[in-house]
């Protein structure tokens, strides 16, 4: 078996830090929301195209602590000047780390659920 994607990550947050998570990654990636099985609780599949990317699990009992070994999720993207126009119109912090001996750009954001989130940028 060979890896081929990231299939999802999941965030377990209280509804009202699922709805800030869901508005920051429809506005900075386009996830949006979709087909979700009914698991008896509430939450959001967001899709990237027809794959559903990120989980959002409702648990308003969900302390903000730590969250094991997860550190950040990590995607590949395009379009390295717009994204960091967005970025700054939507007020987020974001770390850049030029790695030039391999032809990427990273920038480091986090999300309202204090999810770390790397974006690559190819470049030449």
């Amino acid at each position: 078996m060979a890896l081929q994607r990231i299939h999802h990550f999941a965030i377990n947050a209280p509804a009202d830090v699922l709805a800030e998570v869901l508005s920051f990654y429809d506005q900075l990636l386009d996830l949006k929301p979709g087909f979700r099985p009914d698991f008896g609780f509430t939450g959001y599949w967001l899709y990237a195209g027809d794959h559903p990317i990120l989980h959002l699990l409702e648990d308003n009992n969900r302390a903000v602590t730590g969250t094991g070994f997860f550190d950040h999720i990590a995607f590949a993207c395009d379009d390295l000047a717009a994204t960091i126009a967005k970025l700054d119109a939507m007020e987020v912090h974001y770390d850049r780390l030029d790695m030039t001996q391999i032809g990427q750009s990273q920038l480091f954001v986090r999300d309202p659920a204090g999810t770390a989130v790397e974006l690559n940028f190819t470049v030449k």
